[in-house]
This record gives structure tokens, C-alpha cells and sequence, in this order.
């Protein structure tokens, strides 16, 4: 059972925000004009265009246009006459995400000739509204949410060459690589952003000047007993030297917004993994008849 002190903690932080949230409006009954979002407030009138999201729907609100007789005015509904910052509508305030800027609020509407103080309240329940077009909203979240992506701490893949750090002219090297799927938590333009990633397809760079990708399959490990054997990642060199290898992964993703569903994210973020030096040598084989405690100079010995 929840104690009364966690209700009273509750109940003062929801009231802290709400009221970090008002502070700017508070002054809409002033002389002066408050612009933001493209609406403004004129002495008690708000004007402009604002956008309301009630049952999931997104409807647009144009009032004060000159045409109409009518003004309108709005109050937070958590601190109205019949809401002294209870519990329960400061929670229902908590939940105006849907885009920057979000309200709750009780609409009223009379007369411009009459005295707003006197202007009946619109309908049986408080709106969620907000500022900015919910559409530009959206497409600027997106956007931050693609840099996101782009930019995250994205873990590498782990590249395994068997055998490693030598091999041999003629025989196969077994490369292969081990991704793994990643979360990211984070809040982006007010909103809380969960995206996940995970490895889709890669690509393998032999440092000989060939290359193998992009490919679904990241290859895997083989028993040392069976290292020389072609694998479909595998690659066998024609010359000898040292050759720098390297694999990149490419990570596809997905986000959620507040808790909502997973949606696909466009594109895909590359991630490259360390790379590793192979010095590749030859192998020669003599037959030889020396005795190496007679000759130690002899060959093998």
C-alpha cells in the first residue's frame, strides 16, 4: 500500500512541474501580446491556430480569427475552481506528450463585448493542446531521432581469424564475426525515445583487395582440427605478406515513442570492428637424407 508521504511527494513534484510548465502563461490576462507556437494571448483573447489531441486524434483549433464574434480564452484545468492540483488530474496533465509544448486545459468561449471572467466553459471534460504543429512536431523528432541512431555508442561486432596471427599461402582463412543486438533510453525534444539495433548484414575486407558483402551470414568459428577448410566467409590467399582485415557490420533499427510501438527506421548505421594483421607465409616441404648430428647445418635441421 502507498503511504501517504509518497502521495504527498507524488503529488508536490507533478505540482512543481505543472507549474514550471504555466509559468509563461500565466501573464495571458496581461496588456501586452504573448506570441508562441503562431498563437498569441490579447488581454484574456488567446488567437491563432492551436492543436488539440483528445482519443488519439489530432484536431485543429483556429480561434479568434476577425470573422468571428466570438473569443476565447483557456485555464490549466488542474488549478481551476473545482481542481486544487489533485492527484488525479495532474496525473491525466502528465499524459499532453503528444507533441512539445502539450496542456491540459478547460476552453471557454463568449463574446468578445462581454467580460472573458463571464465566458462559459466548453465542454464536459479538459483538452490536451498544444502550440506547434503536430506534424512539424513529428518530423522534427523523427529527425533527431535519425541522428540518434546514426550517432549512438553502437558496439562492434567481434572479429575472430583462425588461424591468426599467421596462416598459410593456398589455404583458407576462417574470418567471422559476432554482433550483437543493442538498446538505446533517452529523452529527445521532451519525448521518451527507446531504440533498438540489431546486426542485419555484413561485410568482410580481406586486405588483399577483396572483399565479400554485403551478406546476411557473419560466418563462424571452425575446430582447429578443420582450420584450412573453405567456410562462406573464409577467403585464401594467392601471395605472402601482411594484410590488415576488417569487417563491417550494418546495424538496422527501430524506435518507439513513450512507450508506443516499434516503428522501422530508415537507413542503417555502419559499424566497423577493430581490425587485425594476418601475415600470410608459404609452406615448403624437402625431402632430405641429412643426419642433423652429422650435418647441423643441413636443411630442417
Amino acid at each position: 500500500m502507498r503511504s501517504a508521504a509518497v502521495d504527498r511527494l507524488t503529488i508536490t513534484i507533478l505540482v512543481l512541474s505543472l507549474f514550471m510548465l504555466w509559468a509563461p502563461i500565466t501573464s495571458a490576462h496581461s496588456n501586452e501580446d504573448k506570441t508562441g507556437g503562431g498563437s498569441s494571448f490579447h488581454d484574456g483573447d488567446v488567437i491563432g491556430e492551436w492543436y488539440q489531441h483528445d482519443s488519439g486524434v489530432w484536431t485543429n483549433l483556429q480561434v479568434g480569427l476577425p470573422e468571428d464574434p466570438n473569443g476565447y480564452r483557456f485555464e490549466p484545468a488542474c488549478f481551476d475552481d473545482r481542481n486544487s492540483g489533485d492527484i488525479a488530474c495532474l496525473r491525466q496533465a502528465a499524459t499532453c506528450t503528444a507533441a512539445s509544448d502539450g496542456r491540459l486545459v478547460w476552453w471557454f468561449s463568449g463574446l468578445r463585448v462581454t467580460d472573458p471572467a463571464t465566458w462559459p466553459r466548453l465542454g464536459a471534460n479538459p483538452s490536451c493542446i498544444y502550440s506547434e504543429d503536430p506534424a512539424a512536431f513529428q518530423e522534427r523528432l523523427r529527425e533527431a531521432i535519425l541522428t540518434a541512431f546514426q550517432e549512438a555508442p553502437i558496439t562492434p561486432g567481434t572479429m575472430t581469424l583462425q588461424p591468426s596471427p599467421h596462416t598459410l599461402i593456398g589455404a583458407h582463412t576462417n574470418v567471422y564475426v559476432e554482433a550483437s543486438s543493442q538498446v538505446f533510453e533517452m529523452e529527445l525534444l521532451g519525448q521518451s525515445i527507446r531504440i533498438e539495433v540489431e546486426p542485419t548484414e555484413y561485410t568482410f575486407n580481406y586486405g588483399d583487395g577483396t572483399s565479400y558483402g554485403p551478406v546476411s551470414t557473419s560466418g563462424g568459428p571452425l575446430p582447429e582440427a578443420r582450420w584450412g577448410e573453405q567456410t562462406p566467409t573464409s577467403h585464401m590467399y594467392s601471395q605472402t605478406g601482411d594484410f590488415t582485415v576488417g569487417i563491417t557490420t550494418f546495424f538496422s533499427g527501430q524506435y518507439s515513442v513513450n512507450g508506443g510501438p516499434m516503428i522501422p527506421m530508415d537507413g542503417r548505421a555502419e559499424v566497423a570492428s577493430p581490425s587485425q594483421l594476418v601475415s600470410v607465409w608459404r609452406a615448403e616441404s624437402r625431402n632430405v637424407a641429412d643426419n642433423c648430428l652429422v650435418n647441423p647445418a643441413g636443411v630442417g635441421c
